[in-house]
Parts: C-alpha cells; sequence; structure tokens
C-alpha cells in the first residue's frame, strides 16, 4: 500500500520493519515512542527529495517470505554506549533471521543502485521505546523479556519530537492469529513446518502471557504431535513455578495445508 503525499519537499525518512508486541502498560521515566511506530530500522536515509523516491519504490525488491518472522526481547540496549540517549529492546530472532537478513542486503543493494548512500554495518535488531532523559537503573530494574512479531516492512518519514508516519508498506502474513472458539482461546497458527508452529504457537500465548516464553526451549520438533506434547510441558512448568493461565493445548485442533504452509487451528484450555 502507498501513502501519495505530494510536493518535492526534503522529508527525512528510513526504511524500517514494524514490530508488535504486548507492550507493558506503564514505564519508568523516559520520551516513549508510541506503541504503532515501534519497528527495527533497516536504512537510514536522512533529508532526501521524496518524490524521487517515490517513484523508485516501483522497482523495490519485497521480501519473498510470507509469514513475519518472530523472536523475543531478551535484554535492553541503551545507545550508544557512552553517552545513551536511547532505550531500546534487543531482538533475538526465533525464526526468520536468515530471511532478514538477506531482505536488508537486497533492500540496501537496490538503495545504492538508485543513488542513495547506505550503512553497510551489520543489522543490529533493536526497538527503540524511549528516549533522554531516563533513569537507565530504573529502566533495568523494570526489564521483563517480551514476545515480538515483525508485521510489514516500511518507509517512515520522521516529523520530529518522536513521531513517526508509514508512507509505504508491504504488511506480512502474520504467523499466529486469535480467533473466537467457545469457552476457549483459540489461534490460526501458521508456519512452513512443524518447527515453525511450535515456536509461533508458543509466542501467540507469550502475547497473552509474557512470562510463559520463560519456559521456552528451543528443541527439535519432528511432527503435530511433538509441537503438542512440548507446549504442554511449557504450560506445566510454567503453572509449577509461577501459575499459569492456560491448561492445556488441546490435541483435537484440526492442521491443514495452504498454498505450501501449514495452518493449525490451536484450541488452549483455560
Amino acid at each position: 500500500m502507498l501513502c501519495i503525499m505530494q510536493g518535492d519537499m526534503l522529508r527525512r525518512i528510513f526504511f524500517g520493519f514494524s514490530i508488535e508486541a504486548p507492550w507493558p502498560s506503564s514505564y519508568p521515566e523516559g520520551r516513549l515512542v508510541t506503541e504503532e511506530v515501534r519497528h527495527v530500522t533497516l536504512a537510514f536515509l536522512g533529508n532526501v527529495e521524496f518524490a524521487k523516491l517515490e517513484e523508485a519504490l516501483e522497482s523495490i525488491p519485497l521480501p519473498n517470505f510470507p509469514i513475519g518472522p518472530v523472536g523475543t526481547s531478551d535484554k535492553l540496549l541503551f545507545l550508544p554506549e557512552k553517552t545513551p540517549r536511547v532505550v531500546a529492546h534487543h531482538v533475538y530472532w526465533l525464526s526468520g533471521e536468515g530471511n532478514l537478513s538477506t531482505y536488508h542486503e537486497q533492500l540496501l543493494g537496490w538503495l545504492e543502485g538508485i543513488g542513495y548512500s547506505v550503512d553497510r554495518r551489520p543489522l543490529l535488531p533493536h526497538v527503540t521505546v524511549a528516549r533522554a532523559p531516563f533513569d537507565q537503573d530504573e529502566w533495568e530494574k523494570s526489564f521483563a523479556p517480551l514476545p515480538m512479531r515483525v508485521s510489514g516492512v516500511h518507509l517512515y518519514e520522521s516529523l520530529g519530537n518522536l513521531t513517526y508516519e508509514s508512507i509505504w508498506e508491504r504488511p506480512f502474513l502474520q504467523p499466529f492469529e486469535e480467533f473466537e472458539h467457545t469457552a476457549d482461546i483459540a489461534f490460526h497458527v501458521r508456519g512452513k513446518t512443524e518447527q515453525e508452529l511450535y515456536v509461533h504457537a508458543a509466542l501467540a500465548l507469550g502475547f497473552h502471557f509474557p512470562p510463559f516464553l520463560t519456559f521456552f526451549e528451543e528443541r527439535e520438533i519432528q511432527d503435530h504431535n511433538d509441537v503438542i506434547y512440548a507446549l504442554n510441558q511449557m504450560l506445566s512448568r510454567c503453572d509449577l513455578e509461577m501459575g499459569c493461565p492456560f491448561k492445556a493445548v488441546s490435541y483435537h485442533g484440526k492442521i491443514e495445508s495452504e498454498e505450501n504452509l501449514l495452518n493449525w487451528e490451536m484450541v488452549v484450555d483455560v
């Protein structure tokens, strides 16, 4: 989708992946970036003539992976290290990291090909949530891991005062989506393999109850029964150690194949 912005004025713009997470309702002191525009920056272009770039967008390489990658926020970063002005969540990818790196390289190559200078340093996956002034100790004390998913690739304009607007986007198919189910919680969970179904299902439950991901283990999954067994082991450990809002993942949800993807109706007893 392209939101047309007329004129040839210089605009401060950058490409990024939009990030969704079950963000906490309150934070320590800091100038917060609004949830809707939190992102991982891919390429910062600075002040450029938008009309030129808008025309070139017709040839931009598009991601060749259908499902948005997922990960967890495993720690806070305070950047730059010597004189921190930014609080950011570092993202540890659980699926799709290779796809993200490949697309990052394709995007940088395309931008160089149409005449833009880009930063070729390796991508540091981080999501800025606040800017100075802030108390680093207070932020570190408040940190808790969060599940995260990439919802799309965007061209953003920075309007100043931590205000960003998406002016072009390519959304991804989501790895999980909740749907109504009588008396229980249910999700459509998607993945290329049963291994991905396991990861995406765990993230779906983590979006409902973030501490659940404390019990996530990267493990080898062979089939659908392995997926359900591994998830129920997580639920048991979670319930034993801290109490869990979920009782069990049902073995009755059906799994279907559509367009080279697996789609599982995961039903969770609550």
